[in-house]
C-alpha cells in the first residue's frame, strides 16, 4: 500500500517497540471458491464486508506501521484523519475484523497491512507476556484521551512504554482467531503469556479483580481500596478475551480471572435489575456500548463456566436495554404507547438516562445484535427478529457507502490544535465503508458532528461477520436458515427477495435436511412452499418450517404476504413517521440533511430487482 499524497503529520521517527526480535510467522490465505451469480438486489453482506475491509485498511498510516487513524473529521476545512493514544486498545480489533472480512469475501486488498499489524503486535510483547504500546516514535501517545487519563491519576509514561489491560485482553480474542486459522504453537504460546501477565497486572480483592489506575492505561503494584473510575466500565474486553482463550487452550487461570472481572463489573457498573451505572449506584449518563459489550462478555463467560446465575442477569440486563426508547403510535391507535424504538430500528443511544439528545454509536448496535444472535442460538430466548430489525436498519444504514456528500460539506470549524498528527489525503474516499459514530435516526451524523471514531467501524464490521455466520448453519446433515438474507455457503445458496416480495429461494448444493425460520411479521398459515415448482407440504417446529430432505439441484421456495405499514414514533426525542415493509424501514419522514438514511424507495416496488455479483464461499469458519 503506497503512502497517500498529502500526508501532513509532523515527523516522528522510528517506533520504539519493546521487542525487536520476533519469530517468523505466516498468515495463511483464505480457502474458498469464487463464482458469478445473479441474485436479488437486496442486502448483500459480502458487499458490506468488502466496503468495511476497504475502510479499515485504507484509513491507516504507512509511515507508522499502518497504525490506524482513530478519528475522521469530515466537517473541517480540509477534512482530516487524526492519530491519538488508543493504539493498544484498537489495533487488536483491526486485526480481527479485517481477518473476518477476508473470510467473508476472499479479498486480498491491502493484504500487506495485516502482516505489518501482526508483526507490530509481536514486537509489543514484553518478557512478562504483556503487550506494551510504544510512545517513542508515536508522540501522539500522550495526547488527548491518553494524556488526560494519565494526568488525572498522576501517572507518567516510563521507559517510552505503557500498558493497556484493555488492549491485552482484546488481543486475546484476536490471537484466538489467528490460532484457529494457523495451527502453530506461536499464537497459543503468546496467548498463555498474556494471560499470565494479566493475572499479575490485575489487582485482586477477594472475589473481584480490576486494573489500576484504569483499564485502558494500567500499571503494576497498586495496593489500596477498590478503584472504580468511570472508564473501568470498559473492563469487559479482558474477560471476553480470556474466555476466547480458555475455549481454545483449556487454561483454567483464564476462566478464573474472567470470573473475578465479571464480578467486578456487575458489582460496580450494573444494578441488580440490569440498569447501567456510569459509576457505582449512579445511572446518569451511562455509556451504552461499554455496558452492552459487558453483557456480551458476561454471556460468553456464563456459557463457558456453565453459570446460570450470570446468564439470568445477562437476560435481565439485555431486556432492560431493549426497553429504552420511544413513544409509539401505530395506524388506528388513539393514544401513544411507551415501547422501545430499538424494537423497530435498533436505535440505541450513546448515553442513557440524560436529557440531552444523543446519537446511536454503531458499537452498541453491533453489541445488541450479537447478543440477540448468540442468546437465540444458545436457546436462551428467541431474539432472531430483534437481530433482523436492527441489522437491516441502523447497522447497514450506518455504514458509509458513498463519499460524494462529504466533498460538499462546508464548515467554518477551525482545526483542533491539540491534534498535531494527522493527514488530509483523500479523506472521503478512504473512509467509504466506515460505520457511523454519531448518527441520528435519519442522518449519518446527529447535528453537525460529521465524522466517526473507527472503533465503530471495526465493531460494525465484526457484527457483519456475526450475522453472516449465524444466518445459516450446517450441523450433522441439517441446514438451518435463521435469517432470510442473501447468503452463499457450501451446502446451499439463499436468495432473499425481501423486502420487494415475501419470498426466499434456497438452491441446494449438497444433500441435506432443510429448516427455514419465518419472521414474526408473517402468519405461518399464509406460508406456501414449492420445491422445483411443485407444491410441498411443510411441517412446523415453532417458527421453523421443516422441508425435509432435499438434494443437489433442488430449489426450495417459500412465499408469504408482505405489505407496508406506517409507524409514528419518537426516536431520541424527535418525532418520525416510518414506513416499514417486513422488518425493513423503506421511508422515514422527515428525511436527513447531508447523508440521509433510509432512502429506499426502490424497495417499495413489488417486483424484485436483480443484479450480477461475484459470490465467495469460504472453506473456513471461525468462532468469535
Amino acid at each position: 500500500m503506497a503512502i497517500p499524497e498529502g500526508n501532513n503529520q509532523q515527523s516522528h521517527g522510528p517506533i520504539g517497540y519493546i521487542n525487536q526480535e520476533i519469530p517468523e510467522f505466516k498468515l495463511p490465505p483464505v480457502n474458498g471458491k469464487h463464482y458469478d451469480a445473479t441474485v436479488p438486489d437486496t442486502l448483500e453482506l459480502q458487499d458490506r464486508a468488502q466496503l468495511a475491509l476497504h475502510c479499515m485498511t485504507e484509513t491507516t498510516d504507512p509511515e507508522a506501521d499502518y497504525e490506524p487513524y482513530y478519528v475522521t473529521f469530515f466537517n473541517l476545512d480540509p477534512p482530516r484523519m487524526v492519530h491519538n493514544s488508543w493504539h493498544g486498545s484498537t489495533l487488536p480489533k483491526y486485526i480481527e475484523s479485517v481477518a473476518l472480512m477476508r473470510l467473508m469475501t476472499g479479498s486480498q486488498q491491502n493484504a500487506d497491512v495485516d502482516h505489518r499489524w501482526v508483526e507490530a503486535t509481536l514486537k509489543m510483547q514484553g518478557s512478562d507476556g504483556l503487550l506494551y504500546s510504544p510512545a517513542k516514535g508515536r508522540p501522539w501517545a500522550d495526547q488527548e484521551a491518553g494524556g488526560l487519563l494519565f494526568a488525572d491519576f498522576g501517572v507518567e509514561i516510563s521507559d517510552d512504554q505503557y500498558i493497556s489491560a484493555f488492549g491485552n485482553g482484546r488481543m486475546l480474542s484476536t490471537l484466538s482467531l489467528l490460532a484457529q486459522r494457523d495451527n502453530t504453537p506461536l499464537w497459543r504460546d503468546s496467548m498463555r503469556r498474556i494471560i499470565d501477565g494479566l493475572e499479575e497486572l490485575a489487582v485482586h480483592s477477594d472475589d473481584i479483580a480490576y486494573f489500576w489506575p484504569t483499564v485502558t492505561f494500567s500499571q503494576k503494584g497498586f495496593e489500596g481500596s477498590v478503584q472504580t473510575p468511570s472508564v473501568n466500565c470498559e473492563t469487559s474486553r479482558i474477560p471476553h478475551g480470556l474466555v476466547h482463550a480458555y475455549r481454545l487452550l483449556g487454561y483454567k487461570p483464564a476462566l478464573t480471572l474472567a470470573g473475578k472481572l465479571v464480578n467486578y463489573m456487575r458489582r460496580y457498573f450494573y444494578a441488580p435489575d440490569g440498569t447501567f451505572w456510569s459509576s457505582p449506584g449512579n445511572p446518569y449518563r451511562a455509556h451504552f456500548h461499554a455496558h452492552s459489550h459487558g453483557l456480551l462478555a458476561m454471556m460468553e463467560y456464563a456459557i463457558a463456566a456453565e453459570n446460570s446465575e450470570v446468564m439470568e442477569f445477562v437476560v435481565r440486563a439485555f431486556e432492560w436495554a431493549k426497553s429504552l426508547g420511544a413513544n409509539y403510535k401505530a395506524d388506528g391507535w388513539d393514544e401513544w404507547v411507551k415501547i422501545p424504538a430499538a424494537e423497530l430500528i435498533g436505535y440505541f443511544t450513546t448515553y442513557t438516562n440524560t436529557d440531552r439528545q444523543h446519537g446511536s454509536e454503531l458499537c452498541q448496535v453491533s453489541d445488541m445484535i450479537a447478543l440477540a444472535l448468540k442468546l437465540s442460538e444458545a436457546g436462551i430466548g428467541d431474539y432472531w427478529d430483534d437481530a433482523d430489525r436492527w441489522l437491516r436498519n441502523m447497522l447497514v444504514e450506518g455504514q458509509l457507502t458513498s463519499s460524494n456528500w462529504a466533498d460538499e460539506l462546508t464548515s467554518s470549524n477551525t482545526f483542533h490544535v491539540g491534534y498535531s498528527y494527522f493527514t488530509t489525503a483523500s479523506i472521503a474516499e478512504r473512509n467509504v465503508g466506515a460505520f457511523a459514530s454519531w448518527p441520528s435516526a435519519n442522518d449519518w451524523s446527529i447535528h453537525d458532528l460529521y465524522g466517526c471514531m473507527h472503533c465503530c467501524t471495526v465493531n460494525g464490521a465484526r457484527a457483519l461477520y456475526w450475522i453472516w455466520d449465524a444466518c445459516l448453519r450446517h450441523n450433522e446433515g441439517v441446514v438451518r436458515v435463521n435469517l432470510l438474507l442473501n447468503r452463499a455457503s457450501p451446502w446451499a445458496d439463499v436468495d432473499s427477495h425481501i423486502p420487494y416480495q415475501g419470498r426466499v429461494d434456497v438452491k441446494i448444493k449438497l444433500p441435506v435436511d432443510l429448516e427455514i425460520r419465518i419472521p414474526d411479521w408473517v402468519k405461518l398459515s399464509e406460508v406456501c412452499c414449492t420445491i422445483n415448482g411443485n407444491v410441498h407440504r411443510l411441517r412446523w417446529d415453532e417458527r421453523y418450517a421443516n422441508l425435509g430432505h432435499v438434494k443437489p439441484g433442488d430449489v426450495a421456495t417459500l412465499r408469504f404476504p408482505i405489505s407496508e405499514r406506517t409507524d409514528q414514533v419518537y426516536i431520541e426525542k424527535d418525532p418520525y413517521t416510518l414506513i416499514r415493509k417486513g422488518n425493513e424501514v423503506v421511508s422515514i419522514d422527515p428525511a436527513g440533511r447531508r447523508y440521509p438514511l433510509f432512502q429506499r424507495d426502490h424497495y417499495r416496488a413489488d417486483v424484485t430487482r436483480w443484479r450480477s455479483v461475484e459470490r465467495f464461499v469460504s472453506g473456513e469458519r471461525i468462532d468469535v
